[in-house]
């Protein structure tokens, strides 16, 4: 009786953390780590063209928009999607993070120093307007 209400109670502890960690948001900062005053370039290319912006107002503008972004972890491998936004920041020269954004419902964030790729969804509340945020004016 005393093993099964210890299997029972260890169970009972994984699906609330499961569940407890699957629901949570986080912002898109506290996921990829980038430091505002070191990015030096950000380039994106779309199925419109590429465009790279190296103005340090607007990467500051662009970096501080995306990083707001509540997002969470995503099982997703294969996202659906009509615009997508191939993002790279680049920091002090060297490649940080290239970051795919899929119709503003998932981000697919890959980090060039570890080699890991994480896809995210964005919280249905948190929309940002790409189109506009990327824009070339």
């Amino acid at each position: 009786m005393k093993k099964r209400t210890i299997i029972i109670a260890a169970l009972l502890f994984i699906a609330v953390f499961y569940f407890t960690y699957t629901g949570k948001a986080y912002q898109l900062k506290d996921v990829i780590k980038v430091d505002q005053a070191n990015v030096t370039r950000i380039e994106i290319d779309t199925d419109e063209g590429k465009r790279v912006i190296d103005d340090k107002k607007k990467t500051k503008e662009i970096v501080r928009s995306l990083s707001q972004l509540e997002v969470k972890k995503s099982k997703e491998l294969d996202p659906k999607f009509d615009q997508a936004y191939w993002v790279k920041i680049v920091e002090n020269g060297k490649d940080a993070y290239g970051l795919t954004i899929y119709d503003n419902d998932y981000i697919k964030a890959f980090n060039f120093k570890d080699k890991k790729q994480a896809t995210y969804t964005i919280v249905k509340d948190q929309k940002v307007d790409v189109k506009r945020l990327f824009s070339t004016k």
